[in-house]
Parts: structure tokens; C-alpha cells; sequence
């Protein structure tokens, strides 16, 4: 009875711990979201932590996260629109700037395109153009093997990037974290 007692204490002791774990946002972050009018989905399950990536020549990011339980990253890039610089007006060329950044260009190396549709990218993002990639990321962004890249954007506020990075291309994290932000 007595060491039931202090493992139902110990259990929640450590459950209110784990619900206590907060990720901590970096302002220009918060900014960058306020900036955009984007709705951030804080994954409140699956223990995710925020780090600091390395920096890199190639492509960084303004937040990434990562949890052990899913075996996943995701990293967050986020442009401001602004009339007056044309790369911000252009989501498209924007975004294969980004691919081209962070996609490996080894000779065997493949790269998938999905294009949804506008209707899917309103109803899901609020968004009026998006793109998904699948990838092999270059090793100086990421030492995972596979990446999901997803672009967004929406005129007159921003275009966004969000890097998932796994090892499994079977895992189902990538379905539950597929709506990491919206546009509001």
C-alpha cells in the first residue's frame, strides 16, 4: 500500500512536471508571426523542446523544435511581405531559393513536388499559394535523411517555410504536425 501511495505521487509529480514544460519562443519570432498575421499551433503533446539549430551558409531558421517521441524537427522560416522588394512579392521563386538552399545536389538525388490545391490551402491555411517538397536535405542544414518542406503564402503578408525533418519516411508525426500554422 505504502509504495503504491508514493508511486501514484511520484507519477504525479512527474506528469505536472511534463504538462509544466513550456517551449520558449524567441522574439523576433513572436514578432515575425505578429508581423505576418500567422496563427502558430504549439504542439502541446509529444514532449517537444525548442533548440537552436547550428547555423549555416545555406539556409537558417527563425525556430525550430524537436521531439524524441517523434523522431521529428521542424524548423520555421518566415518572410514578411514588402511591396518594395520583389523576393517578398514572389513566393515562388522565394521558395525554390529555399529548395535550392537546403536540398542536397548530389547527382542521385531526388526531389518531389506536390502542388495542392488553392481550395485545400485556404481551407487548411488560410493561404492563397502553396507547395510541398520532399527531399534529401544537404548535411550542413540537417543530419537527417529525409525532409518535408512545406511554403505558404498569403498576399500582402508573408510567405512562410516550415522544414520537417525526420529519419522514418513512414513516420505519422508528419500528419499530425502538417498544420503547424495558419494565416489568420
Amino acid at each position: 500500500m505504502k509504495n503504491e501511495f508514493l508511486f501514484t505521487i511520484v507519477g504525479l509529480v512527474l506528469s505536472s512536471t511534463a504538462v509544466c514544460q513550456k517551449i520558449d519562443y524567441p522574439t523576433d519570432f513572436l514578432q515575425l508571426l505578429k508581423k505576418t498575421n500567422v496563427e502558430f499551433f504549439e504542439p502541446l503533446d509529444a514532449g517537444y523542446r525548442d533548440f537552436q539549430p547550428v547555423e549555416n551558409e545555406f539556409q537558417n531558421v527563425h525556430f525550430a523544435i524537436h521531439s524524441n517521441k517523434e523522431d521529428l524537427d521542424i524548423r520555421y522560416y518566415i518572410v514578411p511581405w514588402d511591396e518594395q522588394n520583389p523576393s517578398t512579392t514572389n513566393p515562388h521563386l522565394r521558395t525554390f531559393a529555399a529548395l535550392s538552399n537546403v536540398a542536397t545536389n548530389a547527382d542521385e538525388a531526388i526531389i518531389s513536388a506536390i502542388q495542392p490545391t488553392k481550395e485545400m490551402m485556404r481551407k487548411d491555411f488560410n493561404a492563397d499559394w502553396g507547395m510541398t517538397y520532399f527531399f534529401t536535405p544537404k548535411k550542413h542544414f540537417s543530419d537527417k535523411p529525409h525532409c518535408r518542406m512545406l511554403a505558404l503564402c498569403k498576399e500582402g503578408q508573408g510567405t512562410v517555410f516550415v522544414f520537417y525533418l525526420f529519419d522514418d519516411t513512414g513516420n505519422e508525426a508528419l500528419d499530425t504536425r502538417y498544420l503547424a500554422l495558419r494565416f489568420m
